[in-house]
């Protein structure tokens, strides 16, 4: 029953995903979101049926199969020229500057140096075409590396971010084997709207930022050290929030060296830009400081309505520091590869609520990974909701309105509240376990670290 249920849940969401629905709505982005909680539904239904139904099915092995199957095929309908981010296009043309060999920090695309590399299907489309870019060495590679291999196909972009979320899937099979959790539970990340559109349609960089992200857990949760603060500073390298989870990676005789370690690997990426000089940051700093730029801001949002006098960089600077007091906090704490899982999913979780500058969609993808293992139901449905964000780019005047905020955020901070309430029951004993519950779960969980349990996060 439970694999029939799963396949009649696959082939329904194939079909929505191909389905358009443009022609009945009033414009793309509405048709996009109609699609988008439909599909929420049913990727619902299915995490319900992966955390309640697995621990007792005994095709745990061909049920990961089928979920991996139907999420490389939604991924492959995705892949085509239509997008709905304009950020790709950036992508590219980064790219085709630098096999120019042109350093892509120097000019903005709109500088005269940059004309004769201009044209009508890919220069038109970027945004902020004034400002160098934003992204950094690693990122920038990546786009040297698509330019080399598919030119300045944007589909082609989007199939190799594609193809490294579906490594991405492959990998998280492993994390979840090596920590004895059912490999079901795959779906929670596979099956996911919002990492299947921003990737795979609308191709965006944390197809290779969360691959490098889960590659630094796997080999973390394997006892190999110093290779996964490596990829972590690799994934770091193409989105730089990855640097926050350092402090969750590093315990007592590996603190200075893993510095050292991602620290140099960082930097060395950036040697071939080095000519750049103090515009290395590129776009970074007015992205930080520029009120215009921020973007769905939840918490910061409403701190700036209740004191609106209130300076945006000091309250960014207030953000950072408050995340920067977390990792340190981490930093000194001792930790096995189950804590180190476990603080990782918790800076992350700071990070999106603390977020200093924008919060768009994608950039809530880092953190699905870490609901495989603690499906809390505030995250799983802010990760669905947060695409509604995607409405201020079709509201007058391109301002977000109160009540798209408080859709998102709302049920966000009441489940949070509550799961932390319900967790202090518990611990308790208010809240009786059952002695079945406990039982599978000893099955499917490794306590040999710290005896936490998975479950307790559902």
């Amino acid at each position: 029953m439970l694999k029939a249920a799963i396949l009649i849940l696959g082939v329904t969401s194939t079909v929505m995903y191909i389905a358009d629905f443009s022609p009945h709505a009033y414009d793309r982005l509405h048709a996009f979101l109609f699609k988008f909680m439909l599909l929420s539904v049913l990727y619902f239904a299915g995490v319900y049926l992966v955390i309640k139904k697995t621990a007792v099915t005994s095709h745990a092995r061909s049920l990961t199969l089928i979920i991996l199957f139907f999420g490389v095929l939604f991924r492959a309908v995705l892949v085509t020229e239509e997008t709905l981010s304009s950020d790709i296009y950036r992508y590219v043309w980064d790219g085709r500057v630098q096999a120019e060999g042109i350093n892509p920090y120097v000019h903005p695309p709109s500088a005269a140096a940059l004309a004769p590399l201009r044209d009508k299907k890919i220069y038109p489309l970027i945004n902020r075409k004034d400002y160098p870019t934003i992204y950094p060495a690693g990122a920038q590679l990546l786009f040297l590396l698509s330019r080399t291999i598919t030119g300045d196909s944007v589909t082609g972009f989007k199939g190799i971010l594609s193809f490294l979320d579906v490594l991405t899937m492959v990998l998280l099979v492993a994390l979840l084997n090596a920590y004895r959790v059912n490999g079901a539970r795959l779906l929670i990340y596979a099956w996911n709207p919002l990492v299947i559109c921003e990737i795979a349609q609308n191709g965006h960089l944390e197809g290779l930022t969360v691959l490098l992200t889960v590659a630094a857990l796997y080999l973390r949760a394997t006892d190999r050290k110093t290779s996964s603060v490596i990829f972590l500073s690799l994934a770091a390298s193409i989105k730089l929030y990855p640097a926050l989870l350092l402090p969750a990676f590093l315990s007592k005789g590996e603190r200075i060296k893993g510095v050292l370690v991602f620290g140099s690997c960082f930097a060395a990426l950036y040697l071939p830009f080095i000519s750049a000089g103090s515009r290395i940051t590129g776009f970074l700093p007015v992205y930080l400081n520029n009120p215009r730029e921020s973007f769905n801001l939840g918490l910061k949002q409403l701190i700036m309505n209740v004191f609106p006098g209130l300076s945006y960089s000091l309250l960014t600077g207030m953000f950072l520091g408050i995340l920067f007091v977390a990792g340190l906090f981490f930093f000194f704490k001792e930790k096995g590869s189950l804590q180190v899982l476990r603080y990782s999913y918790i800076l992350v979780g700071l990070m999106i609520i603390f977020a200093p500058a924008s919060l768009h969609p994608w950039y809530v993808i880092w953190l699905v990974p870490f609901l495989v293992f603690y499906p809390a139901a505030a995250w799983l449905v802010f990760s669905c909701a947060v695409s509604l964000s995607n409405l201020e780019y079709v509201l007058p005047g391109g301002i977000m309105q109160l009540r798209v905020l408080y859709l998102q955020y709302i049920p966000l901070y009441v489940l949070l509240i509550v799961g932390c309430f319900v967790k202090v029951f518990r611990a308790r004993g208010l809240f009786a376990r059952k002695k079945n519950e406990a039982l599978i779960t000893k099955k499917i969980v490794d306590h040999s670290h710290s005896g936490e349990n998975f479950a307790d996060e559902v």
